[in-house]
């Protein structure tokens, strides 16, 4: 083979690396865009104003060295995001403009649209880790027994209390201080 052949046939290679690497590129970018999209839904979120800026965050996430673009799917395993809902610091009552979201979810389980709904909370209180586990811990008491008080069964409920901040849809590169988040999982 000649000098000139081999040449090109690097080139040909080079150029064929940089159009996979850019057809790798375009499915992350469909993804950020896709998750900044569902997160920017008012349906979403509840509460009080959400303090999170949802391109940074994602951007953030994505710098993390242990982080990619596939894995911002709003997803945990199997459980799909339904609703953040945000509390104002210190709060732990369910704010009233949740009640019809988590209504939504209750009647969805009971009736079999939806498997057992993961809940998690963490808070951040500028204060003790202690006192961030008991506003958490209250919170996520407050929303148990909202689903338990409207009959829905102890079994539907998957409770995770967490001493970190952090989402595990954006791993350390978002904080979420006020925060509950609610999955669902698919229908058995």
């Amino acid at each position: 083979m000649s000098k000139r052949s081999t040449t090109k046939c690097g080139a040909g290679k080079i150029v064929g690396l940089l159009a996979l690497a850019a057809l790798y590129l375009v499915k992350p970018a469909q993804a950020i865009e896709s998750v900044i999209q569902r997160l920017s839904n008012p349906e979403m979120h509840c509460g009080y104003q959400p303090t999170l800026d949802l391109f940074n965050g994602v951007v953030n996430a994505l710098s993390e060295s242990q982080s990619t673009a596939a894995a911002l799917t709003l997803r945990r395993e199997d459980r799909r995001l339904e609703l953040l809902i945000h509390f104002k610091p210190g709060q732990t009552e369910i704010p009233p403009n949740c009640l019809p979201k988590l209504e939504a979810l209750n009647n969805a389980t009971k009736a079999g649209r939806s498997g057992p709904i993961l809940i998690r909370s963490s808070t951040q209180t500028g204060g003790s880790a202690e006192l961030d586990l008991a506003v958490a811990s209250q919170r996520l008491d407050a929303v148990q027994h909202y689903f338990r008080d409207n009959r829905l069964a102890r079994k539907a409920l998957v409770l995770e209390l967490h001493p970190d901040t952090s989402s595990p849809l954006f791993g350390d590169a978002v904080r979420l201080p006020n925060m509950v988040e609610i999955y669902s999982s698919p229908a058995n």
